[in-house]
């Protein structure tokens, strides 16, 4: 079965919350109204404060002494759209928080999107990349919200990632940066892409072995079995790793330096010494 395909309904407590009994197409693994009957899914609720506070706690550092509002690029915006429309999705488990939070995640992909491809572009491209942007994601985004169908955002957001990290590997290895300054770059790609990953396996495991993961819950009860809400693991996980592409982006552009330590560059000569050792023999 697809995973927009997968919903879990029928909790004991479904229909007995404050907000009703829910109606979203998406429903997770954690039961509604388990622990409050203020919050649907309450871990899943608040782990989406991993959102704001990497939004903050990475805003743009070019220029320490500028107030906060300030260091709020548009990515950073988007992480915390991201953040408050899931938080009242899963709080409530309704259909147009649902939509607003799908529609978040394509505002933060286009955001990511947006300075890596106008990146090095003249001032026409640059316009045209931004409203092909606002073009694509408005007219995908109405006719998501106009059909309800989860596919269509799937897809959609799927489509976009993919044209990110394939033009970011090519910044990083075309632009013509020092060997030292493209490993601080790499690092960053790569500890972006683990917690995606792993975040996305994790919501895999969650969505597929739900009942396992709910029997579990309940031989070792709360609040031990709050680790086990690996959807609110994928929200951590997904928080980390954009905030991690928020600032390989913002190097790209120049918006942030990239700071190499004493580390890298010795790490960078010892790998050249030993290729050159490799071609004398």
């Amino acid at each position: 079965m697809g995973h927009h395909n997968i919903r879990y309904v029928g909790d004991p407590n479904a229909d007995s919350g404050f907000w009703g009994t829910p109606t979203s197409v998406a429903n997770f693994c954690e039961e509604d109204y388990a622990v409050t009957s203020y919050i649907a899914e309450f871990i899943n609720t608040l782990t989406n404060l991993s959102y704001i506070y990497y939004a903050f706690r990475y805003a743009k550092s070019a220029n320490p002494t500028a107030p906060w509002y300030r260091k709020i690029d548009f990515m950073a915006f988007s992480l915390i759209c991201v953040g408050v429309t899931s938080a009242m999705f899963h709080g409530t488990m309704h259909q147009v928080p649902q939509l607003m939070d799908d529609l978040s995640m394509l505002l933060l992909a286009g955001a990511l999107l947006q300075p890596i491809y106008a990146l090095n572009q003249t001032p026409f491209r640059r316009v045209l990349v931004a409203l092909t942007l606002i073009f694509g994601i408005g007219t995908v985004s109405v006719i998501y919200a106009r059909s309800g169908r989860i596919v269509i955002h799937m897809w959609t957001f799927i489509t976009l990632l993919t044209f990110i990290w394939p033009r970011t590997l090519y910044l990083v290895r075309k632009t013509g940066y020092s060997g030292a300054q493209k490993r601080v770059l790499m690092r960053s790609f790569a500890r972006a892409g683990w917690a995606l990953l792993a975040g996305y396996a994790l919501w895999n495991v969650d969505l597929e072995l739900c009942l396992g993961l709910r029997a579990l819950r309940d031989k070792v009860g709360m609040p031990f079995s709050w680790g086990l809400e690996l959807h609110g693991w994928w929200h951590f996980l997904t928080a980390l790793g954009a905030s991690h592409y928020i600032r390989l982006v913002r190097m790209l552009t120049g918006e942030e330096p990239i700071k190499v330590t004493p580390e890298d560059e010795a790490a960078v000569k010892a790998h050249r010494q030993e290729k050159e050792a490799r071609h004398k023999r």
